[in-house]
């Protein structure tokens, strides 16, 4: 898991496949784990992005940048699970169903053997990643 600054610079789309293209800026002090981190990904590589505004929302903030990997994914287990819950509710579909959508998916990507239990923080967001994506659902 990578934290970094930035500030929101622009926005493009969506283009001709519903993308959106988002901009940000990244000054001089965070370029030292920047660079490591680009690196370490290439151009596809599927990323959870939690924007937060840092005027208005600074004591969750402080929260996740002390966090351990456990906590990370404790945390990301609550939001899958309340994901589930919320498109089962409006999607007037059962727990079963949503929850079977996702194993079906994480299997097939080699996320998971059997279980959600066996995910790891990447899993877990792919999970958030395939449910807000295939059930329509906007984050907030």
């Amino acid at each position: 898991m990578y934290i970094l600054g930035a500030q929101y610079d622009k926005h493009n789309g969506p283009g001709a496949v519903r993308q959106h293209k988002i901009g940000f800026t990244v000054d001089e002090s965070q370029q030292d784990g920047l660079y490591d981190w680009l690196k370490s990904v290439k151009k596809g590589t599927q990323v959870l992005l939690m924007i937060f505004n840092t005027e208005t929302e600074e004591e969750e903030i402080k929260d996740l940048v002390t966090e351990n990997p456990e906590q990370t994914k404790q945390r990301l287990f609550k939001r899958m699970h309340a994901l589930i819950n919320q498109i089962a509710d409006s999607k007037k579909i059962e727990f079963v169903e949503v929850k079977t959508s996702l194993k079906t998916f994480l299997i097939n990507k080699k996320y998971i053997v059997k279980s959600t239990k066996e995910l790891s923080i990447e899993g877990l967001a792919a999970a958030i990643y395939y449910l807000s994506n295939e059930y329509g659902l906007e984050q907030r």
